[in-house]
């Protein structure tokens, strides 16, 4: 069997696997401004209103979704099926660079281990993008590496490809510009500019149509300022940021690995004993896993699923360290691979982690339950719910109610915030867990997972209205 058919059947694989664990529904913030986008139109503002999505904007990304869509009929499943997709050519992609450092069974261990470690299967079931940058970061990376030692005009194609991917999540840019300037090294002043001039317009491919779906590419670029505000939660220069980023960073990769990060211990090892078998190829490894390793510590590492871009150089790379004692002790290292495949998937399928299939179905049917139960029990008219976190969810699966804000800081998630007092007699209804406490008069039940309580005659309670201006 040709590595390409094993590449095949591993796709397969991972789809046949994935199909029983799909969300469905919206599984996050940003998840709700990707089902705008392909609902109302792609559009990114500074201001929440007019986010569709948010900013950058990933034009390609949701460009794909909302083909996909037109199959679908369904906006979740749409972005779940790119999810899905994703998650399966990576496990393909993570085989064949394995293949390139490794023996067959090896490289089918780790490419299993990166498909089925329970942070990599959940983001590969629910809507976000989060498993498209992992396909995009091995894709990428290897192309780079490629074009290094290849003829021209290898450098000029690679650095269009990576212009262009740039347009599904612009991070790439950042994460792997190391890696281009890298591949440049060798190269006359004369191939650097042209392979700049060719990063360039291919950038320009999704630039333009997004500025121009967004008012302009002026007001494109100053809508970017979305992104220091968004920064503004988590930004550089103080020690507790940086410990937070630190802990976030080490405990999405522990769900990204966890027992295959002791295969990269025992790998370094191995290295250590047999040199000479990744010489060539330490600088490649280690601007594509330095600089987001990086990026996500010192700057921002908003959610878990930002590691994929680093999770399939380390299973490459274990492989890669791995293969030598491989060579020596072949059935021990499979068998010690092969158990820790075991482990990934009965962590995701059985136990009920914050990785797994039980977080996935809690996710929905709490989401499902909340829906039904806000709808069975509170008129529109005299309801207003008031939630955090879930904000937009909310707006999302009740649009018909009003949904308002209630924490601190909310200018920070749009600069057209409007304070709304609430005085009685009005149901207030929570929807999800909030950091702010209540008025002391207001005074909740639980029925059915759902907290809800009426103002008082005293009472006042003071929300704020993220979206003062109707969307067009």
């Amino acid at each position: 069997m040709s590595d390409r058919a094993v590449a095949a059947a591993l796709v397969g694989l991972v789809l046949v696997a994935r199909l029983p664990f799909a969300a469905r529904t919206l599984w996050a913030w940003d998840s709700v401004l990707y089902a705008r986008a392909l609902e109302e139109g792609f559009h990114v503002g500074a201001d929440l209103t007019d986010q569709r999505p948010h900013s950058p904007g990933y034009a390609f990304y949701v460009a794909v979704a909302a083909a996909v869509r037109l199959v679908t009929r369904d906006t979740n499943a749409a972005l779940v099926v790119v999810s899905v997709l994703a998650s399966a050519l990576t496990a393909a992609a993570v085989y064949l660079v394995c293949r390139r450092y490794s023996e067959r069974a090896l490289a089918v261990a780790f490419a299993l281990g990166a498909a089925s470690a329970p942070l990599a299967w959940t983001y590969g079931e629910i809507a976000m993008p989060y498993a498209l940058l992992g396909l995009l970061s091995i894709g990428l990376a290897v192309w780079l590496r490629d074009a290094r030692v290849r003829a021209w005009p290898a450098p000029l194609m690679a650095s269009a490809g990576l212009g262009l991917a740039a347009g599904f999540r612009q991070d790439v840019l950042l994460l792997l510009g190391p890696l281009w300037i890298w591949m440049l090294a060798r190269r006359s002043w004369r191939e650097r500019a042209l392979c700049a001039a060719a990063l360039g317009i291919a950038t320009c491919a999704w630039l333009l149509p997004t500025a121009s779906l967004s008012g302009g590419l002026v007001a494109y670029l100053g809508n970017l300022s979305g992104l220091g505000r968004a920064g503004e939660l988590s930004p550089v220069g103080t020690g507790d940021v940086l410990m937070r980023n630190t802990l976030l960073t080490v405990y999405a990769l522990w769900w990204g690995l966890i027992g295959f990060s002791l295969l990269l211990v025992a790998g370094m090892v191995a290295r250590l004993l047999w040199r000479g078998q990744m010489s060539n190829e330490v600088a490649f490894f280690a601007l594509w896993l330095a600089p987001p390793m990086l990026v996500y510590v010192t700057i921002h590492i908003g959610d878990p699923g930002y590691v994929m871009s680093v999770l399939p150089a380390m299973y490459v790379g274990g492989a890669t360290l791995l293969a030598p004692l491989a060579v020596k002790a072949r059935h021990v290292v499979l068998a010690i691979v092969a158990l820790l495949i075991a482990v990934n998937v009965s962590v995701f399928v059985v136990a009920d982690t914050p990785f797994s299939s039980r977080a996935i179905a809690r996710h929905d049917r709490s989401l499902e339950t909340s829906v039904a139960l806000v709808r069975g029990r509170f008129p529109p008219d005299s309801t207003v719910i008031i939630t955090q976190s879930g904000y937009l969810t909310a707006r999302y699966y009740l649009s018909e109610y009003r949904v308002l804000f209630y924490g601190a800081e909310p200018e920070v998630l749009s600069r057209t915030v409007r304070e709304v007092p609430i005085t009685a007699p009005t149901t207030i209804v929570v929807f999800g867990e909030l950091a702010a406490s209540l008025p002391a008069g207001l005074r909740l039940s639980n029925d059915g997972g759902i907290r809800w309580g009426r103002l008082g005659a005293a009472d006042l309670l003071v929300a704020y209205d993220l979206e003062p201006r109707v969307r067009p």
